[in-house]
């Protein structure tokens, strides 16, 4: 009775955080609880770790489970089969040279039997680095790392379309160019970028193609160019497109993935345009703006070429929603002092937080707590990444 009663009560401070154009919470998207209470889920195992940053995970063939952690040393990779106590495989190398004490950029993705994995970092293992999983749970394999076409080696994101075999990779240049030129070079040996995602009017995206070689990729274009670029969503024949420092969004049509065409593009209302990703029926997305902290998720209608339309926004207690990932209407979001949440989005423009779990002792906007989440298509697991407390795997309830 005591835990049906404290769910009913952070609900009771989630609703008042939730802010539909059509009415309901301040346009701020604020709660003003200073701490809430965890339902919808439960920390079924924990792995600590420093300098943590984004986690993905992998399914094996024979439906073993795993999840890949970016730490201050490189990538933790665990063995999930027994949930409750995950096993240490390894933790692979990678570049460490950050420019920011205490935090490690590193993100990545899984194609078939292979992980990618990108960092701002440009020490060795610098670039694209990649992992063959297919020894699991044995071992992994360093492949190598391969370099962008453009010569840069830091790239903030990167995301694969695993049916296309697609690589879509973040760049804060403008143009491609041969691999070791140094025109337009961000890492000269004299400075390194602090964040590089590109001015409003620097950037773009690679494609690169895994299907033939997964351990030679080939580089295919580059697209969406002077345009900053911070995170991206590829799925099918569409890739959605959060435009940073140009505070605005964009979606494009892929089909021909050697010349991607421009569908729409929208306006961030002068914020920090960091993450986007469609729901399962590409009816709608979820976005997240960084900066200014505190600012709540945003859901659009999309509406083919005409500008989306906004539906609803929503944020959990007094935190700041970092990534979200879809399985369907469900949208699953690093919530950074919040934890890891998740919100049913059956209705978009009635989003209804059915998971909150809290995995760091710090409240309010500040960049702290839950980096990254992913969660295992049909299975009732999330995980979390925490900048300073490592890896969490949750055990969603609701």
């Amino acid at each position: 009775m005591r835990n049906r009663s404290l769910r009913r009560l952070a609900a009771a401070f989630i609703t008042l955080a939730l802010a539909s154009c059509g009415g309901g919470g301040g346009d701020d998207g604020g709660a003003t609880a200073p701490d809430l209470q965890d339902f919808g889920g439960t920390v079924l195992s924990r792995v600590a770790r420093s300098g943590v940053a984004g986690t993905w995970g992998y399914t094996a063939p024979d439906g073993s489970r795993y999840a890949l952690v970016g730490t201050a040393k490189g990538v933790l990779v665990l063995d999930l089969r027994d949930g409750t106590v995950p096993r240490v495989v390894d933790e692979v190398d990678g570049p460490t040279n950050t420019t920011v004490p205490g935090i490690y950029w590193r993100e990545m993705r899984v194609h078939g039997s292979y992980a990618y994995v990108v960092s701002e970092h440009t020490a060795p293992r610098g670039g694209v680095m990649i992992l063959d999983l297919s020894g699991l749970p044995a071992s992994v394999r360093f492949v190598k790392t391969f370099t962008p076409q453009d010569g840069e080696l830091a790239a903030h994101t990167l995301d694969i379309d695993t049916a296309r075999g697609l690589l879509y990779l973040q760049r804060a240049t403008n143009h491609p160019a041969p691999h070791g030129s140094t025109k337009g070079r961000l890492n000269a040996p004299d400075k390194q970028p602090l964040h590089p995602v590109g001015g409003p009017n620097d950037g773009s995206i690679e494609i690169w193609d895994l299907s033939a070689d997964p351990e030679n990729p080939t580089y295919v274009t580059t697209f969406n160019q002077h345009r900053s670029v911070h995170d991206m969503t590829a799925i099918g024949d569409r890739v959605y497109v959060a435009e940073g420092n140009a505070s605005s969004y964009s979606i494009w049509d892929v089909r021909d993935a050697t010349a991607p065409a421009l569908v729409t593009r929208w306006s961030a209302s002068g914020n920090f345009a960091h993450n986007i990703w469609p729901s399962g029926d590409g009816s709608f997305v979820v976005t997240t703006e960084e900066y200014p902290n505190g600012l709540p998720a945003r859901v659009w209608r999309l509406n083919g070429s005409a500008a989306p339309t906004l539906l609803s926004q929503f944020r959990v207690g007094q935190g700041t929603p970092h990534n979200v990932v879809m399985e369907g209407r469900m949208a699953y979001l690093s919530h950074y002092t919040e934890g890891g949440v998740a919100v049913d989005l059956s209705d978009p423009a009635s989003p209804r937080v059915v998971a909150r779990v809290d995995t760091t002792p710090a409240i309010g906007p500040s960049l702290s707590g839950c980096w990254g989440v992913y969660k295992f298509p049909g299975l009732p697991w999330m995980t979390c990444s925490d900048i300073s407390r490592g890896f969490h795997l949750i055990q969603l309830t609701f």
